[in-house]
Formats: structure tokens, C-alpha cells, sequence
């Protein structure tokens, strides 16, 4: 029974780290510009409407917003350009991927850190039983 429990530990453990590592991927760019403009405005905060994405946004504000996206995207911007320009003319908060600048770095090691502990925890108990 305790090799059972062992190997399932395991599996757990992997099924995490995938799960983790899953969310934290970046996304491939998109080809179709319709794809991209709605991968985009779900990362762009409206700043005026309490948290919601561009595309969450129901406001004439988020409308405009996306049509000056849209426009960035026909130009052929990138999707840092058009990050740097919504955060130059926003400020940084309007980005819902922070940065990995200042507390940035800190909001994106967390996983990694938690993961960390984690195992460490873990490691801990299992060697405290035998």
C-alpha cells in the first residue's frame, strides 16, 4: 500500500507541475488578426471599467479601445508594441499579464515558489515516516 500511495504522490505531483506549467505558457501568437485582436483584448484591462478586460467591456470606452487595437494590429504592431502603448498611454495597471519588472517578478516566481515549498514539505513528511 505505501508504494501505491508513493506512485500516486508522484502523479499528483506531476499533474501539478503540468497544470502550472500549462498556465504560465505563453501563448503562440495568432495568425488570423480576428484570433488576435480577441486574445489581446482579453489581456488589455479597460481603465475605466473596475477590472474587466477589453473584451469583457460592455463600455464605449473598451469599444474605441478596441478599435485603436485593432488598428495597431492591421499596422502590423507587435504584441509587445502594442502592450508598451496601451501601458505608456494607460499606465501599467491596464496590462493583466504584469510585467517582469519589480513586483512583477515577484507576482510571476510565486507558482515556482509554491511548487518549491511544496516539495520540500513533502520531502519533509515522507522522510519523517520511515
Amino acid at each position: 500500500m505505501s508504494s501505491f500511495r508513493s506512485v500516486l504522490g508522484w502523479i499528483v505531483a506531476v499533474a501539478a507541475v503540468a497544470v502550472i506549467a500549462g498556465g504560465l505558457w505563453p501563448e503562440a501568437a495568432e495568425a488570423d488578426p480576428d484570433a488576435r485582436e480577441h486574445q489581446l483584448s482579453q489581456r488589455i484591462a479597460c481603465p475605466w471599467c473596475d477590472g474587466q478586460s477589453l473584451a469583457e467591456s460592455d463600455s464605449e470606452v473598451a469599444k474605441d479601445l478596441v478599435v485603436i487595437l485593432r488598428d495597431r494590429i492591421d499596422a502590423g504592431w507587435s504584441d509587445g508594441e502594442i502592450f508598451d502603448f496601451f501601458a505608456s498611454s494607460y499606465g501599467d495597471h491596464v496590462l493583466l499579464d504584469p510585467p517582469l519588472t519589480g513586483w512583477g517578478i515577484v507576482l510571476w516566481s510565486l507558482p515556482a515558489l509554491g511548487l518549491i515549498v511544496g516539495s520540500w514539505i513533502i520531502w519533509q513528511r515522507r522522510g519523517t515516516r520511515t
